[in-house]
């Protein structure tokens, strides 16, 4: 089986990688980050040019936040798999998050024993083949 793609979003580098390492040294064999951006804007040109399976995504960011990027993510790419990874775990926020369209809520203080579970989730037909991985620090 493929790994799958990730495309991770978040305004903070030592998150960024942080996340990365963990994902690449801890699960390789199942996971490929494509890349790494640090804004909504950002988000969005990076999603379209590397078309990942999944985007795990802040949601408090400066200027445009997560719950504004989902529901252009979900337009511009309907199949991408959108993880919220926040560290405001509050049932209003979750609740904002999949309303705007994320299909899994994470908090980042969970990301060790939830996040590897949830992009397992992300059925078959949206897998492709890895054309070639970036390594976050090519795209940040």
């Amino acid at each position: 089986m493929e790994p799958v793609r990730v495309l991770l979003v978040d305004d903070n580098p030592t998150f960024l990688r942080i996340a990365a390492r963990f994902l690449e040294q801890e699960h390789c064999q199942e996971v490929v980050v494509v890349g790494t951006a640090t804004g909504g804007e950002d988000a969005l040109a990076k999603a379209k040019h590397l078309a990942p399976q999944v985007v795990l995504l802040d949601l408090m960011m400066p200027g445009m936040n997560g719950l504004e990027v989902i529901p252009r993510l979900k337009a511009m790419l309907p199949e991408v798999y959108i993880v919220a990874l926040t560290l405001l775990d509050t049932s209003s926020y979750r609740s904002a998050a999949l309303s705007a369209g994320a299909d899994a809520f994470i908090a980042k203080t969970a990301m060790n024993t939830e996040l590897l579970p949830a992009i397992r989730r992300v059925p078959e037909t949206r897998r492709v083949p890895v054309t070639g991985a970036i390594s976050p620090s090519e795209t940040s």
